[in-house]
Formats: structure tokens, C-alpha cells, sequence
């Protein structure tokens, strides 16, 4: 099952790279998405939330040390957005601000579970 979780999780961690660092204006985005109903700012944010929140939650399911699953989003949060800079889609602090809320939530989230869990003898 974790080599079926590190597949998916690898795969994932790809796409969301190209998805970050493929710049607004370019043809495969415009092709995909008409510029005028690219989501703002405000739902930018949300969707980055979410996409960190997954993440965290494939790569705690991949690999046993989750100290480094932990340390490898919150670096990947921030090094995502310092290779935007060199992009057309820019650096944004809220952008890192809520990749690091989605990797926060995703672990209170798992601790939370996996505490409730012990607690009750299924883990």
C-alpha cells in the first residue's frame, strides 16, 4: 500500500509543481482557462490552501519519518513561490502564508485522528 501512496504522492507533487511554476500567461494555461475566469486572488489562496493540505496528507501516508514529510512541505511551500519569482506569476507572501496553512491543518488534522484512534485501539 505505501509504494501504491508513493506513487500517487509523487505524481501529485509533480503536478503541482508544473501547475505553480507554468506562468498565467502562457498558451497551455490560456488554452485551458480564459484569462477573464482565472480565479482571483481570494480563491487563489483558498485553492493553494487545499493543495497543500493534500500534499501533506499523501506524503504522511508515503513515508514513515514524518518529521521530514513535515520539514520537506514546509521548504517545498516556500521554495514553490522563490521559483515564481522567476516566472511571470510572481512572489506572493499570502501564497506561502496558505501553503503553510494547508500543511498545519493537514497535520492537526492527522494528529488529531491519529490520537483519537489510539485512544480507541485501532491503531
Amino acid at each position: 500500500m505505501k509504494y501504491f501512496f508513493k506513487l500517487i504522492s509523487f505524481s501529485y507533487l509533480f503536478l503541482v509543481s508544473v501547475a505553480f511554476l507554468i506562468p498565467l500567461d502562457s498558451v497551455i494555461v490560456i488554452e485551458l482557462v480564459e484569462e477573464k475566469k482565472q480565479p482571483s486572488n481570494n480563491i487563489s489562496f483558498i485553492i493553494h490552501l487545499l493543495l497543500f493540505f493534500i500534499l501533506y496528507l499523501l506524503l504522511f501516508f508515503s513515508f514513515s519519518n514524518k518529521f521530514k514529510v513535515l520539514l520537506f512541505c514546509i521548504l517545498y511551500s516556500a521554495v514553490v513561490e522563490i521559483l515564481q519569482i522567476f516566472t511571470s506569476r510572481g512572489f506572493q507572501i499570502l501564497d506561502i502564508i496558505f501553503n503553510l496553512a494547508g500543511v498545519l491543518i493537514s497535520f492537526l488534522f492527522l494528529l488529531y485522528f491519529t490520537k483519537t484512534s489510539r485512544s480507541n485501539g485501532k491503531l
